[in-house]
């Protein structure tokens, strides 16, 4: 019966296994034999050798392997499991195995859980009652923590402990909640000294502990959300972001060796993510591994990753723009005809569909290459491209994409007849004959000057040239007719006429050419308003004018701080048409001529008059510019199109602005009654209408508006008479329905701007009662917040509406309460951070309160919190304050050179922005000429000995220099920004370094008109 059952491979005998050879030595818990006396010292040396001596069979060991797979300890507890790693095996009399003979064990100080090691041979330590020195004990300040004495009792326990401070042995799988395990030399965490008392604590050892495990339990979450949801990208996301929590648990910031380190840990779980998730989130995942990758490999490797991401998803936009980033900010394989091809490269790799449905997108791309153009010196050809795209594309665009072929032949012609283009005199589009032909008369450059120095003439000379060589050349101007670059053919710019698609809308196009000119956007929402603007890439000096304009009489001391705090370089906001009024359209980041700026908008604006946005913009601009010709401007457009509302609007902007106010008057109430009540333009009469009223200081006027909203007041009132309780009610039911219309059929901004007449009707109506006033503007940020919406662009609009009704507040009221206004601003900017408007209303507003520095504060809670988040402009009014605030208020040098070098990191947004480098670069260069000014009729010391004044004056150069170099590493392509060491900082460079300035220049093929021999 036993032949029947079946023999498994598993109940065979396992084989056995060979036996070890016997030990050579006996054991250590053997007792030695005595030594016998008189053995002589050479004798014990060679025996110690002996002992010591390598074995020469090797014997097969199972304590050592390889392991290709990892501790999964280290997922499971955070760190390596202590209960495995074994302990320290002892030899001899004190040494220990791996250590030289010279060292052992002390014996005194050491215990189970620490050994300490001490010289073998050491002097006899003196007594410690008789010696003459007292020992000193390293120790920190301990506070005692006195017990309660209180035994706390669970009810649910069957039994009454007898005493709560008797020991007990615990076993060794015990999970005690709540406590500490001591830390022993088996460990792998940082050796912390513990205090001996068990009643005496640190103070910072509780946080440290809670915050270390915190980090830890989380991570372990994350890990098994991953392991659970792997194609959860989400999930995968968390956890590769907290591990810049788990590196920095005692560290307010990373320095670069530990971001780097941060990338090695981070890359290789992007690729285990890589594996795990659906192929639709590969992009979001791309762009994080693409990031840290900058950081961890070199240029090579991170271009070769680059092409291999981009062959799999040509039509990512976001990969495609970091690839772009990584190009036009790589100094070291920086040169300008291979980054404008691959510029060109990605738009001819970008699917034609792709382009069809994101038209922005193709536009961005040509914005940023035309800036690097122009960055790089090669001004005219970036001209030429948007002239060309001007004409083609706006101004006499082709009816359908069937005749764009036969248009481009029709175009050529016109291109090489060179006939007076947009923006140039007499220009009215390629298909119209020009109305007059009028080529400007260029001065003749100057010559080489051999009286001065090679580079002092090199400066005059390379100045002239870039100031007088702007525009695109003719092969009959003399001047700049050897200059290869100045003359723009066809040829240049055909491609890039192929490449932005018929049906790209022309305000669109437009917007894009403003944005490559630094002006302000359009008075509309749009989302690539935000990208494009806040571009780093792109970013220009801003207007300072932008800020809220109240007339001389009506400023005081929080409208004057608000004008101070705007003034920074770079602001960030949602436009509308009344900030565009106050705009100062400065061209000079692209050294444009108003003249040319205003015949470009002229002939886009008669062109394309059936969009009224062009006339609006059109008499913002000559308004600031041409205040003489704005009227005469708008009656034209008046005439075109007489029915516009919008147009009517702006034209009473004209007039308030030229403080025509019974006239602006007249021009609002008469627009106002060719429309229906609730319509977008009727609310923007009427609230342009009833803030003429306010800021004219006569808020009776502005409540009777509010009531009579059609344009029509029935009766004269005087500032005695009141709408009666009705008339105000009804005002607001109205109001209040077109809000409610407004949101239903998803119009917004027309809900925004009944949101402010109704907030402005309960302030005027209830004795300037500000909270009623802000609980309107809150019900409508509540209701964005309920509907996904409390950061978009609607939700920003709002947020500038509550801003503005504020400081109307502050400016008229007779008591002020900051608190209303930091209460009401700080929600505001925990959603907008980088809001100039929203900023500088909160600093004004905490002006008086220096030594609290609630601004700060909330600069770096919510604007500087993240690196990469904070726009340019958010870095610029954090610098910008912080140089405001003065020596008084603990603003120092160093602490503005702290920001500067945050903001310019290499994580952070700023890292590549010409704006932000060049201020600080004049930051530096101030700093040095304080220093000057401090030491000017100082003497040198003597006996090469150096004053303290000296040193403070070789450190000032040094750090201008180190900045020129830093801030040209990160600006490969900015030529105005290196040529600056020929200039403003010439000081702190010697000759020889500016050969080599020069000739890196040269290198990466920047454009230089004057050429050194």
């Amino acid at each position: 019966m036993a032949s029947h059952i079946p023999k498994f491979a598993s109940f065979r005998p396992k084989p056995k296994g060979v036996p070890e050879p016997p030990a050579e030595r006996p054991s250590r818990d053997r007792p030695s034999p005595k030594p016998r006396e008189g053995r002589s010292d050479r004798a014990t040396s060679s025996r110690a050798l002996e002992v010591l001596d390598t074995k020469s069979g090797i014997v097969q060991s199972k304590l050592y392997f390889s392991d290709r797979r990892g501790d999964p300890d280290v997922l499971r507890y955070g760190t390596l499991n202590r209960s495995d790693v074994p302990a320290y095996r002892r030899i001899g009399h004190g040494y220990v195995l791996g250590l030289s003979l010279d060292q052992k064990i002390d014996r005194e100080r050491s215990s189970q859980n620490n050994i300490y090691i001490t010289p073998a041979t050491r002097q006899r330590p003196g007594r410690l009652l008789t010696g003459k020195h007292a020992p000193k004990q390293d120790t920190r300040m301990l506070r005692v923590v006195i017990s309660d004495g209180k035994q706390h009792i669970d009810q649910g326990d069957d039994f009454i402990p007898v005493s709560s401070d008797r020991k007990r042995k615990r076993n060794s799988s015990e999970d005690i909640e709540g406590e500490t395990l001591a830390l022993d030399y088996r460990g792998i965490e940082r050796n912390i000294k513990q205090a001996l008392d068990l009643d005496t604590q640190y103070d910072s050892d509780n946080e440290d502990v809670s915050s270390v495990s915190e980090s830890t339990r989380k991570n372990s979450e994350l890990v098994r959300h991953t392991r659970e949801s792997p194609q959860d990208v989400k999930a995968w996301l968390n956890f590769i972001e907290h591990q810049e929590v788990m590196l920095a648990v005692d560290r307010s910031e990373l320095n670069e060796n530990l971001r780097q380190r941060l990338a090695d840990v981070r890359i290789p779980i992007y690729d285990e993510a890589l594996k795990k998730v659906r192929p639709e989130d590969h992009t979001i995942l791309y762009t994080g591994l693409l990031r840290e990758a900058r950081r961890s490999w070199n240029g090579v490797k991170v271009s070769s990753k680059f092409a291999e991401v981009l062959r799999k998803h040509p039509a990512s936009h976001e990969l495609w723009l970091m690839y772009l980033d990584f190009v036009q900010s790589n100094f070291k394989d920086f040169k300008y005809e291979s980054c404008r091809d691959i510029f060109l490269h990605c738009l001819q790799s970008f699917p034609e569909a792709a382009r069809g449905a994101n038209k922005g997108i193709t536009l961005h791309v040509v914005i940023r290459m035309t800036a690097m153009v122009h960055g790089a010196g090669y001004r005219e050809l970036a001209l030429a491209i948007w002239q060309a795209i001007l004409e083609f594309q706006v101004i006499d665009r082709p009816a359908t994409e069937t005749n764009e072929a036969r248009s481009l032949i029709d175009f050529e012609q016109y291109w090489e007849t060179e006939t007076p283009r947009v923006g140039d005199v007499g220009a009215n589009g390629w298909r119209t004959p020009a109305s007059e032909d009028h080529v400007p008369k260029a001065a003749a450059l100057r010559s080489r000057d051999t009286s001065s120095s090679i580079f002092e003439d090199f400066q005059v000379r390379e100045t002239e040239a870039i100031r007088a060589l702007r525009y695109p050349g003719r092969t009959t101007d003399e001047v700049g007719e050897d200059d290869a670059f100045h003359t723009i053919f066809f040829t240049d710019v055909k491609e890039y006429l192929k490449l932005i698609p018929v049906s790209t809308p022309s305000t669109l196009i437009v917007e894009a050419f403003l944005c490559f000119c630094g002006l302000p956007p359009l008075p509309r929402i749009a989302e690539h308003q935000r990208t494009w603007w806040n571009d780093p890439f792109l970013s220009h000096v801003s207007d300072p004018a932008c800020a809220e304009s109240f007339t001389d009489k009506q400023a005081d001391l929080l409208t004057n701080s608000i004008d101070r705090n705007f003034s920074c370089d770079s602001t960030s906001m949602q436009t509308t048409i009344d900030h565009l009024f106050e705009c100062s359209f400065s061209t000079k980041p692209v050294r444009l001529s108003t003249d040319f700026v205003r015949r470009v908008l002229k002939l886009v604006a008669t062109k394309c008059a059936s969009d009224e946005i062009f006339g609006e913009y059109l008499l913002a601009f000559e308004s600031r510019h041409y205040p003489a010709d704005v009227v005469k401007t708008a009656k034209q457009l008046l005439k075109a199109r007489p029915t516009s509302q919008r147009l009517y609007h702006a034209y009473g902007l004209v007039e308030l602005r030229r403080d025509k106010l019974h006239k602006a008057n007249q021009v609002f109430s008469m627009a106002l009654s060719m429309g229906g009540v609730g319509s977008h333009e009727n609310m923007l009469l009427l609230h342009s209408w009833v803030w003429a009223a306010l800021l004219s200081d006569d808020a009776e006027q502005a409540l009777w508006r509010l009531v009579f909203h059609t344009g029509k007041i029935s009766t004269k009132q005087d500032g005695s008479i009141r709408p009666s309780n009705d008339m105000l009610q009804t005002a607001r039911v109205t109001l209040s329905d077109v809000c409610e219309k407004a949101l239903l059929r998803e119009d917004y901004p027309t809900a925004v701007l009944g949101t402010s007449l109704i907030a402005l009707l309960v302030y005027l109506s209830t004795s300037e009662n500000t909270e009623a006033s802000l609980a309107v503007h809150r019900g409508l940020s509540q209701w964005f917040t309920s509907h996904n919406l409390s950061t978009s662009p609607y939700a920003e609009l709002n947020a500038q509406a509550t801003a503005r009704f504020l400081t109307y507040h502050a400016s008229k009221a007779a008591i002020v309460k900051p608190a209303t206004i930091r209460l009401a601003m700080e929600p505001l900017i925990a959603l907008f951070p980088n809001n100039t408007k929203l900023l500088t209303l909160y600093a004004a507003n905490e002006a008086r309160f220096a030594i609290d520095d609630r601004v700060r504060g909330i600069m770096h809670h919510n604007a500087l919190q993240s690196s990469d988040a904070t726009s340019v402009a958010g870095w610029s009014f954090a610098i910008h304050y912080e140089t405001l605030r003065g020596d008084v208020a603990a603003s120092t040098s160093h602490s503005i050179r702290a920001l500067y070098k945050r903001a310019t990191n290499q994580d952070s947004s700023g890292a590549h922005s010409p704006i932000l480098w060049t201020s600080y670069l004049r930051f530096e260069l101030s700093q040095l000429q304080l220093e000057s000014a401090r030491t000017t009729n100082k003497k040198p010391g003597k006996d090469g000995l150096r004053h303290t004044w000296e040193s403070r004056m070789r450190e000032a150069k040094t750090r201008l220099k180190e900045t020129v170099y830093a801030g040209w590493r990160s600006v490969p392509w900015c030529k105005d920004f290196i040529f600056l060491a020929f200039t403003d900082a010439k000081g702190v460079f010697d000759e020889q370094e500016l050969w080599k300035v020069y000739s890196a220049m040269q290198e990466k093929e920047l454009r230089i008109y004057v050429e050194l021999v």
